[in-house]
């Protein structure tokens, strides 16, 4: 009863302060603060319903989902960084467009309204329970389930851990000599291919032996090593997204499992956090400078005493992704003249030769926007909500974004406590390796989401289905 009445009054406050907003003479300062609250709106509600712990899998993509939607607003509403970002710069190389005040208005709520709709979607079809039907990939038994991941786990890593070893290993050597942006477009490119689809398997196979072991201490220390060398090999190759967003979530298994999260360590990791961040800005600098080997100590000190802050710097960097939305919703989403997207990554995700047989032809929608639109040669990324948008304009991207909600939502529910992870081991396979996947997600359009989810997830659930049916057999 305490709980549907902190939603009542948390919901009576968000509609309270959207109605002012919608009202304010300064509405465009106002809505910063909007999407501040929605957010925190989002994380306690989802808290309150789900029994979800504050430190959840649900949180960790929001927050990113915040962060990447809304990330240089969040510093305008403290007055941080008001001469710079979205709104004072061209907002796609080449076209010359300028936001303009009502532009930056249209573009808050059309992000507000976005976070909104995600949430409730994901909130109104999950529901607060720990009692698990039985799925397809599960057989009932949850010993069953753990040593069926855990041979899974140790014959996929066999395989893949030595070829992403050698993998990175030759990404840091290309991103020394040629620069990062070499490791994605021209002839040294390596983020494609058949290479590609067998690293997809490298962190679900890892899981599997973290799940699969029950978190023995041999296994967790040597799966932790293999991803720190890992991340270190990504950190030296310029790369700051995929190992980070892997990081948070292992830790978030570890904690998870052992059941000894406490604010105490969430104040650990946020210090954390922070010297990582540092270290993200060097990184940064590594990159645009051409590598690693151009760095210098100046580079090193510089960030303590640079009148940007880095972590003000990654606000606005992260944050920068709503440049997308904002061209967009600036020039429509008739620009794009190919099929709708999901439809092109459902299909494709396995193979594209399925678009040939029905006429579709492939568009990776971010090379698109980069190369053939914009005719750049780096690639300015793209965004879950923008894609929403170029598929079904204003109204039609606030549906897909709702039922986006509720796939993302039903997958992460998976997670409740560590009695999942005892109890039901395949639901939280499923639910850490997808979480994995869709982190990127706010930064991201969905073709590769699906695809790493059908190679590095789905495989597994399929492997793990048809081990259990031979089984039974014998």
């Amino acid at each position: 009863m305490k709980e549907k009445i902190n939603i009542l009054m948390f919901s009576l406050t968000l509609v309270a302060f959207t109605i002012f907003c919608a009202f304010s003479l300064n509405q465009n300062y106002w809505l910063n603060w909007l999407g501040i609250l929605i957010y925190l709106y989002a994380i306690c509600t989802w808290h309150w319903r789900k029994g979800d712990s504050i430190f959840s899998l649900y949180t960790i993509f929001f927050t990113l989902f915040l962060l990447f939607s809304y990330g240089q607003f969040i510093m305008w509403a403290f007055g941080i960084g008001t001469d710079r970002g979205i709104g004072t710069t061209v907002v796609a190389y080449g076209t010359g467009i300028i936001p303009s005040e009502s532009d930056m208005i249209m573009v808050k709520w059309y992000s507000c309204i976005s976070m909104f709709v995600f949430h409730i979607g994901a909130l109104l079809f999950t529901r607060k329970t720990t009692l698990r039907k039985v799925s397809w990939y599960e057989s009932g038994d949850a010993d069953a389930d753990r040593k069926f991941l855990f041979k899974i786990g140790c014959i996929i890593s066999i395989i893949v851990v030595p070829i992403v070893f050698v993998s990175k290993l030759l990404e840091v050597r290309i991103a020394l000599v040629h620069g990062y942006n070499a490791l994605y477009y021209g002839d040294y490119a390596t983020q494609s291919g058949y290479l590609q689809i067998i690293l997809y398997l490298f962190f679900p196979a890892l899981i599997c032996l973290l799940i699969g072991s029950n978190f023995s201490k041999v296994i967790t220390r040597f799966v932790f090593i293999i991803f720190a060398l890992y991340s270190l090999l990504g950190i030296m190759s310029g790369d700051r997204g995929s190992w980070l967003y892997s990081s948070i979530i292992l830790i978030w298994a570890y904690t998870q499992y052992k059941g000894t999260f406490n604010y105490k360590k969430l104040i650990k990791w946020l210090i954390l956090a922070v010297i990582g961040i540092y270290i993200l800005n060097v990184i940064t600098k590594a990159r645009d400078g051409g590598g690693l080997s151009k760095l210098t100590l100046k580079d090193f000190t510089s960030v303590f005493d640079s009148d940007d802050s880095p972590l003000v710097d990654s606000f606005f960097e992260m944050g920068g992704t709503m440049s997308i939305i904002t061209f967009f919703l600036i020039s429509g989403n008739g620009i794009y003249p190919f099929a709708n997207t999901y439809l092109t990554s459902l299909l494709g995700s396995i193979s594209t030769r399925m678009l040939s047989m029905f006429g579709i032809k492939f568009v990776l929608l971010a090379d698109w926007f980069s190369q053939d639109y914009l005719g750049i040669t780096w690639g300015t990324g793209f965004s879950m909500i923008a894609e929403a948008y170029v598929n079904g304009g204003y109204i039609g991207g606030i549906v897909y974004i709702f039922i986006i909600g509720i796939v993302i939502g039903k997958i992460l529910s998976n997670s409740i406590d560590n009695q999942d992870i005892e109890n039901h081991p395949m639901k939280m396979f499923l639910a850490i390796t997808t979480a994995n996947i869709i982190m990127g997600f706010p930064r991201a359009a969905s073709y590769l989401i699906v695809k790493n989810f059908v190679y590095g997830v789905l495989i597994i659930l399929l492997i793990n289905f048809f081990l259990q049916q031979f089984n039974k057999r014998l």
